[in-house]
């Protein structure tokens, strides 16, 4: 990801493992571990909010991170639009077309793939083949982890976008993927030489350190800090209408479309559930 030092970056979907350069986080689900692997980590400022409805102000942030979201939302079209609204760069990465083929997330609700630089995004209908094989090899077999690591590259799309994102929906009837074609199939293989030499072992050292030391190690990183240059009373807005909200002792309140919202635990929670689920 190209953050620059001075950069103000939001993590959209930070969940149980936040990057450690983002400097405000939001997930949609504070209390539910049911679509992460492990409980939320709240070790700087973070809301609760539906990343279809932000509730920052336009331009709040230099870069957004958007990492295992897209694939999950009801409109993608709404989600993108919010995210070129609150940011002026970003990443987003998501399941590859293969890697939904083998694992089958049941709750995904779109299938991503990158094709010549575009998003393209279709209706995942698709019902899961394998179940739990692929997960549970994932998780205990040393062979088929070691080639998921080092061949990241087929089972991820990860696009880095800058004032725009260029994307498209297609339908799901139309086959996107062409695994007969040789240059297809180098695509995936080796993107830009990126699965070549030492880059091709990079993320399996990364993953050879423990998480728990991984997960201190980015708290630590994210307290020390001194880069964040605005605070959550800055940029907050209505994620409803985006208009400016007041901030009360145990509540936001929106005076333009006369929303509340609590705030528990320290946490603003802006998000309404009646903008529907993830």
């Amino acid at each position: 990801m190209n953050i620059r030092a001075n950069d103000f970056v939001l993590e959209i979907g930070s969940g149980h493992n936040p990057k450690a350069r983002s400097d405000v986080l939001c997930d949609k689900f504070i209390e539910d571990d049911e679509q992460r692997g492990g409980g939320i980590v709240t070790d700087r400022p973070i809301v609760e909010a539906d990343g279809q409805f932000l509730p920052f102000a336009d331009q709040a942030f230099d870069y957004v991170i958007c990492a295992h979201v897209l694939e999950h939302v009801e409109d993608p079209k709404q989600l993108i639009a919010e995210l070129m609204r609150v940011a002026r760069r970003g990443y987003i990465e998501t399941p590859s077309e293969i890697g939904e083929r083998i694992y089958g997330w049941h709750y995904h609700r779109w299938i991503v793939n990158l094709i010549d630089g575009r998003l393209t995004l279709q209706k995942n209908n698709q019902q899961p083949q394998f179940g739990q094989l692929f997960h549970t090899l994932a998780a205990k077999d040393k062979h088929w982890k070691r080639f998921h690591i080092t061949h990241h590259n087929i089972f991820l799309v990860q696009y880095e976008w800058e004032n725009n994102i260029d994307y498209e929906i297609r339908p799901e009837t139309e086959p996107i993927l062409d695994l007969e074609c040789p240059a297809t199939l180098q695509t995936l293989i080796a993107p830009d030489g990126s699965n070549q030499g030492k880059n091709r072992w990079l993320p399996l050292l990364k993953n050879a350190v423990p998480r728990g030391i991984v997960s201190r190690a980015k708290s630590f990183l994210a307290k020390g800090k001194s880069r964040q240059k605005k605070t959550l009373q800055e940029i907050l807005v209505c994620p409803q209408c985006k208009g400016a909200i007041t901030w009360e002792e145990q509540r936001l309140h929106c005076k333009a479309c006369e929303q509340h919202y609590p705030i528990t635990n320290g946490i603003p929670r802006l998000f309404n559930f009646s903008q529907g689920v993830r």
